[in-house]
């Protein structure tokens, strides 16, 4: 099989709009902490708008697990943590609310 003339259109991970969800002051936050069996764990945790699947931030807790994502607006975020040795698959946290 071949394939000829393919269009590609390569949009950044990071949202081009992102100022539609952060703003420069305090903001709105979604703090929490990653645990496995009760034992909080340092990791990656990436925030996507829920709407279009867009990345927002992609941070590492603290060695406490702890996260905050801050100079949020009001939207539907999900939350997607990474094991850090990859023993299990990523846990999600859907339909996130900041406060």
């Amino acid at each position: 099989m071949m394939l000829k003339n393919i269009q590609l259109r390569v949009s950044p991970a990071i949202n081009s709009n992102i100022n539609m969800f952060l703003t420069s002051d305090q903001g709105l936050s979604i703090k929490g902490t990653v645990e496995e069996e009760d034992i909080p764990i340092p990791c990656r945790v990436r925030l996507f708008e829920k709407l279009s699947g867009r990345l927002i931030a992609d941070i590492l807790t603290d060695n406490a697990g702890n996260y905050a994502f801050n100079h949020l607006t009001q939207a539907k975020f999900f939350l997607v943590a990474h094991h850090p040795q990859s023993q299990f698959n990523a846990a999600i946290q859907d339909n996130v609310v900041p406060k």
